[in-house]
């Protein structure tokens, strides 16, 4: 007696956990993906902003210190983007802050050399966001090297895209005023240049404030590549920031401690605290022609086994022998068999290349596809 072996079979969903490259290859084989797009369609996306910010419209919020926000989805992937933020103090040069530091420096300060300020002086006018990404998996531990990268990675971009200038964030700082009555007024130097009295005021101490901006962006139910999401969720976020606007007390302004260190006398400036106003607030500039949207593309080669294995009443479409491009992976087996990456991040006109990133052996004719996929994608959402 002998027994007969019969071959397993498993149904789609399980041999994409066994074996994805094969459950892959063999759907590319028939000219279709696991999540039945084609080779060249991108996933839609659907951005809802300000829904947890402080500031909505005419109303605020005053249990919330979030300046802006933005939710994202995009298939079964869901990022959430707040935009919190603070004060710092600017490093002055001593001649604004003391009045005979200049004529000090124009002894003895040397000049500087202009080979210095050639691209560094472009970088310095321009600033970015400090990133927090947590893909949330059910447990809690220290970040991953995604998130760590994807942070980084989204530093940089902001900052290089050039997207938010320093003095975007500059504090335009008020001055408090309390009347013998009681009253209290607070006077802001005007952001225009009208002549009305309470912008000829010299407001304020010889200080500078900027504010800095945090953006923490989690992401719920993660099915591939996360730059481009997470990239059109800040850029989001930004749009719909608002800063606080702030104010000192008059009494203490310009205020000067006197000193005496071994013989010698000099004056320190205090301390003070600055209060951010509940109500008035200005409205983030972004430069507009910085903003940019990201693409992701993976190169698979074709297996020519896993090609042979399809039957022959299956359709069967005309791909590539060798190789496709598969534009916004998704899904373990896209992820898992693309050795070869492409991400691509355009400016506002689909022209100007803000970030391109490559792993792998890519080929020029490759490359070209992708970026003109980019530039579709990007024209597409700019529409939405």
């Amino acid at each position: 007696m002998t027994e007969e072996f019969q071959p397993l079979t498993f149904p789609p969903e399980v041999l994409a956990r066994i074996s994805p490259e094969l459950s892959l290859q063999r759907h590319l084989a028939i000219g279709v993906r696991p999540n039945l797009r084609t080779f060249n369609e991108f996933r839609d996306i659907t951005t809802t902003s300000g829904g947890l910010s402080r500031y909505n419209g005419d109303s605020v919020r005053g249990d919330s210190s979030v300046l802006g926000s933005s939710v994202l989805r995009s298939g079964g992937t869901m990022v959430v983007c707040t935009i919190s933020g603070g004060i710092i103090e600017e490093d002055l040069p001593a001649e604004v802050i003391n009045e005979d530091a200049a004529a000090v420096n124009a002894v003895f300060a040397k000049e500087v050399e202009s080979e210095i300020e050639s691209k560094q002086a472009r970088l310095d006018a321009y600033t970015s966001v400090y990133p927090v990404v947590e893909v949330e998996r059910g447990r809690v531990g220290a970040p991953t090297d995604e998130e760590m990268i994807l942070s980084q990675k989204l530093y940089e971009t902001i900052l290089h895209s050039g997207m938010i200038s320093k003095d975007a964030l500059k504090v335009n700082v008020g001055l408090r005023s309390i009347d013998t009555d009681g009253s209290e007024h607070i006077y802001y130097r005007s952001q225009d240049n009208t002549d009305d009295d309470e912008s000829s005021l010299d407001l304020g101490p010889k200080r500078a404030w900027s504010y800095v901006l945090y953006a923490k962006i989690k992401v719920f139910s993660r099915s591939g590549p996360l730059f481009d999401l997470v990239w059109a969720s800040v850029v989001a976020a930004l749009k719909n920031t608002n800063l606080p606007r702030a104010y000192i007390d008059e009494n203490a302004a310009g205020i000067k401690i006197p000193i005496k260190i071994r013989g010698n006398f000099g004056s320190i400036r205090e301390q003070y605290q600055i209060t951010c106003d509940a109500v008035k607030k200005d409205k983030l500039v972004l430069n507009e022609d910085a903003i940019g949207f990201a693409s992701n593309f993976g190169i698979i080669d074709i297996d020519q086994e896993a090609a042979a294995t399809v039957d022959d009443f299956e359709e069967k479409m005309d791909v590539d022998t060798r190789s496709v491009l598969l534009a916004d992976l998704e899904g373990e087996e896209e992820e898992l068999t693309a050795k070869k990456t492409v991400d691509v991040t355009l400016g506002q006109s689909g022209k100007e290349l803000k970030s391109l990133t490559v792993v792998g052996g890519v080929s020029k004719s490759e490359l070209k596809q992708a970026i003109k996929l980019a530039r579709q994608r990007s024209e597409q959402l700019q529409n939405k």
